[in-house]
């Protein structure tokens, strides 16, 4: 079976869309140490994205190798100020379904959405907790996990 690092590579027609540097936006940064170092991350934002410009979206979809047989997907969306988890929720939702258009469903995905913001209110981190707000990815449903700018990723993964 091809990889799915290879598999997703593949199907990204414009390369302008795939970081390799910091993930960052508007201000909100989150750190990369101890993700696995064979990784795709997509910037739904940039020209090449495999989402239409108009097409809600998260900000990045990392697809990560962890092991021979077991590969992380993460939607992530960064927000420097307050978390409105509403918003983020439906974001995230967007990201997760654009990767399963990108992901088949036969590879073994560990499926992680998180949400990585400036000031948060525990109200706001509490809404993310409902059950009401889990993210589906094929048959995995997850509740967002929430970071603070600035932090590492693997907090949240």
């Amino acid at each position: 079976m091809m990889s799915l690092l290879k598999l997703v590579r593949d199907k990204i027609s414009d390369s302008r869309c795939l970081v390799t540097g910091k993930l960052q936006k508007a201000g909100c940064e989150v750190k990369m140490t101890n993700v696995p170092a064979a990784k795709l991350v997509i910037d739904f934002d940039k020209p090449g994205s495999p989402l239409k410009s108009d097409e809600k979206r998260c900000d990045y979809l990392l697809i990560a190798k962890e092991t021979q047989t077991k590969n992380l997907v993460a939607v992530l969306e960064l927000k420097r100020g307050q978390l409105d988890a509403e918003k983020v929720v439906s974001q995230l939702r967007a990201g997760a379904k654009a990767a399963e258009k990108l992901i088949p469903k036969s590879h073994v995905i560990r499926f992680r959405p998180v949400a990585v913001t400036g000031s948060t209110s525990k109200f706001e981190r509490n809404k993310l907790r409902k059950i009401i707000n889990h993210i589906t990815f094929h048959s995995h449903q997850e509740l967002p996990r929430w970071i603070s700018c600035g932090n590492g990723l693997e907090k949240a993964l």
